[in-house]
C-alpha cells in the first residue's frame, strides 16, 4: 500500500511537471506569434492550447480571446469574450473570494484564476475600446453609448475594489480609465459628455501629481515615493521626468481646450493657475482637434515566480499533524530547528526576500538567519525604463507634416510590478506559514528515520534522513509553484496623442526623441483616415523600435 501510494505521488509529480511545461511551451509560442503580428497562427495554437481545456483559467482563457479576437477585426467577437470576462470576474469576487482568502490559496497555480487587479481593470478598457473600434466601423450610435457605458462600470470597478480591500493600495484608480474615458465621452459631442470628460481630465491631472509619483516613468525617485507613502510620510520624492512632462503638457491642453469651449468664464482664472507651457499655449491657438492617436506598444513583461525565505520557528506553534505535533512537544522546537540547520542543511539560501522589493521591509524579521524553507510567490520581471517618443504625421509621399509627443498614459508592466508586491507583503507570511508547515511534518520525519537509524551508524542515519527529506521537499515543491499566469498580450505601454488634421489619408509612424528634441529615424506604424466631421480615436501597435 505505501508503495503504491508513492508510486502514484511520483506518477503525479510527473503528470503535474509535464503539463506545467507544456502549457509553457505554449504559452510562450503563442506570445511570439501574437508579438509579431501573426495573429492567424496565435489564434491556432491558443485554440489548441492546454489553457483552452482548463477549467481554473476560463478567465484567462477569455481575456486571450478577447484581444485575440480584436486584433483579428472580429469586434463582435472580442465584445462577447470580453462581456463574459467581465461576469465572470464579478461571479469569482461577490461568491467566491472570501472563501478563498479564509482558504489561504488565493491565486495559487492550483486554484482558479481570478487575474490581478489590474488585469480586471483593463478587462473594462478592452470592452471599451471593442465597442469603440466597431462604432468606428459600422457608424452605430448604440456601441458609442456602450463604450461609454463601459467607461462608467469600470469607474464603479475601482470604487468597488476600494471597498472591498483590507490593505492598503497605491492602485486606487487608473490614469488609462481618466484619460481614455475623457475621449470617449468627448466623442459623443452633447454638452453634458463633455463636461464629464473635462472632469475625467482634471482627475487625471490630480493623479498624476499624487499617485504618479509611485511610478519611475514620471518619478526619477519612484521608490523613495514609495517609501514615504507606505510609511504615511506628508512629503513624497518627486523629480518629474520627461514623460511626466508630456502627459502633464497633454492633460493641461485637455483641461483648458475643453473649458475654452463648453465653460468660457472659467477659461482665464484655470490657465492662470494651471500654467501651461509655451508648446501647450501654441496649440490652444490652433485649429480644434479632431484626431487621437492612441498607441499600445510592447507586451506586458512576464510573470515569473521568485523565491523568498521563510523561518521554520513561526511555523511550529501553527503545525495541526497529531503525530508531528506530539513529536515537536516531546524533542522541542529548538531542537527540530537545530536539526534542520545542522543535518539538513537548511540555512537561508534565497536572498530574494521582500526586504529587497520596494514594500514593507520589515516583513522578513521572521527570523531568516535561523532554519528557513524557500517559496515561491509570482512577481513581473523588471523592464528598462521607456523611451521617449515622437509622433510623426506623414502624406502619401512621406513627407512629414506633423510631429509631436506621444504621452505615456499607462507602464503596465510597472502596474503590475507594483500590484504583485503588494500582493507579496499581504501573502508573504500565510503562504510562507503553510509551505512551512508542511516542510516541519517532512522534518519531524526524517528526524525520526535519523534517530531510529543512528545506532546502526551516523552516515547511514543522516544519508537515510537526508533523501528522505529531499524527497519530500521536491514533493512540497511541486505543489507549492507560484502562480505564474497572467494576461500575456496585455501591452506594455499605452501612449495617447491628439492634433488636427485636415480630412485625408495618412501615414503614422513614431521616432525616438533623442536629447534636445532631436528625432532618429521613422518607424512606420500605418494609416489612418480623417473623416470630414467628427473627431476620431485611431489604435495603432508595435512591439519595438
Amino acid at each position: 500500500m505505501v508503495k503504491s501510494s508513492k508510486l502514484f505521488f511520483l506518477i503525479l509529480l510527473f503528470t503535474l511537471g509535464a503539463c506545467s511545461s507544456r502549457m509553457k511551451d505554449e504559452a510562450k509560442l503563442y506570445r511570439s506569434h501574437f508579438s509579431t503580428g501573426d495573429f492567424k497562427n496565435a489564434e491556432e495554437i491558443l485554440n489548441k492550447s492546454d489553457l483552452k481545456k482548463d477549467a481554473k483559467s476560463q478567465l484567462l482563457w477569455l481575456l486571450e480571446r478577447g484581444s485575440l479576437s480584436l486584433s483579428l477585426g472580429d469586434e463582435s467577437r472580442a465584445i462577447q469574450e470580453f462581456q463574459n470576462a467581465l461576469e465572470l470576474i464579478d461571479q469569482l469576487y461577490t461568491k467566491k473570494i472570501s472563501a478563498k482568502a479564509a482558504s489561504l490559496i488565493i491565486n495559487d497555480s492550483s486554484d482558479v484564476f481570478y487575474g490581478a487587479s489590474y488585469e480586471r481593470s483593463f478587462a473594462h478598457y478592452f470592452l471599451a475600446k471593442s465597442y469603440y473600434a466597431r462604432y468606428l466601423k459600422l457608424k452605430n450610435k448604440a456601441d458609442l453609448q456602450s463604450a461609454r457605458a463601459t467607461i462608467l462600470a469600470w469607474d464603479s470597478y475601482f470604487a468597488e475594489l476600494q471597498r472591498s480591500l483590507t490593505n492598503k493600495t497605491i492602485y486606487q484608480t487608473d490614469l488609462m480609465l481618466k484619460v481614455f474615458g475623457g475621449e470617449v465621452h468627448e466623442i459623443s459631442e452633447i454638452r453634458n459628455d463633455k463636461q464629464i470628460s473635462l472632469q475625467l481630465y482634471k482627475d487625471a491631472l490630480n493623479i498624476l501629481n499624487t499617485m504618479g509619483g509611485a511610478f519611475n516613468v514620471f518619478n526619477n525617485q519612484s521608490t523613495e515615493f514609495i517609501k514615504s507613502y507606505e510609511s504615511g510620510a506628508s512629503e513624497k520624492a518627486y523629480v518629474k521626468t520627461a514623460a511626466y512632462k508630456d502627459l502633464h503638457d497633454f492633460l493641461v491642453f485637455k483641461i483648458l481646450s475643453l473649458t475654452k469651449e463648453i465653460r468660457a468664464a472659467e477659461f482665464k482664472d484655470l490657465s492662470q493657475s494651471l500654467k501651461p507651457s509655451p508648446e501647450v499655449l501654441n496649440k490652444l491657438n490652433q485649429p480644434k482637434s479632431n484626431i487621437v492617436i492612441l498607441l499600445e506598444e510592447g507586451l506586458i513583461p512576464q510573470k515569473i515566480g521568485k523565491p523568498f525565505n521563510f523561518g521554520l520557528k513561526g511555523a511550529v506553534d501553527a503545525v495541526e499533524n497529531p503525530g508531528a505535533k506530539a513529536f515537536i512537544a516531546t524533542v522541542g522546537a529548538e531542537v527540530i530547528t537545530a536539526f534542520a540547520m545542522n543535518t539538513l542543511g537548511m540555512r537561508p539560501q534565497n536572498f530574494q526576500t521582500t526586504g529587497s522589493f520596494i514594500f514593507a521591509h520589515d516583513v522578513t524579521r521572521l527570523a531568516v538567519q535561523e532554519a528557513s524553507i524557500s517559496f515561491e510567490l509570482p512577481m513581473i520581471e523588471e523592464t528598462p525604463v521607456p523611451q521617449d517618443l515622437n509622433l510623426v504625421v506623414m502624406n502619401k509621399e512621406g513627407k512629414v507634416l506633423h510631429t509631436e509627443p506621444m504621452a505615456i498614459v499607462s507602464e503596465n508592466g510597472a502596474l503590475a510590478r507594483i500590484v504583485l508586491e503588494e500582493d507579496v507583503v499581504s501573502r508573504y507570511v500565510k503562504t510562507g506559514t503553510r509551505v512551512a508547515i508542511k516542510h516541519l511534518v517532512a522534518i519531524v520525519a526524517s528526524m525520526q528515520i535519523y534517530q531510529k537509524l543512528r545506532p546502526q551508524g551516523e552516515f547511514l542515519a543522516k544519508s537515510v534522513a537526508m533523501a528522505t527529506y529531499i524527497a519530500s521537499s521536491k514533493g512540497i515543491a511541486a505543489f507549492e509553484k507560484a502562480d505564474t499566469r497572467y494576461w500575456m498580450t496585455l501591452p506594455e505601454l499605452l501612449r495617447i496623442s491628439e492634433f488636427a488634421l485636415p480630412p485625408g489619408e495618412y501615414m503614422v509612424g513614431v521616432s525616438k526623441r533623442l536629447n534636445g528634441g532631436e528625432a532618429q529615424a521613422i518607424k512606420n506604424l500605418g494609416s489612418i483616415k480623417v473623416e470630414e466631421s467628427g473627431k476620431s480615436i485611431h489604435h495603432l501597435k508595435f512591439i519595438n523600435l
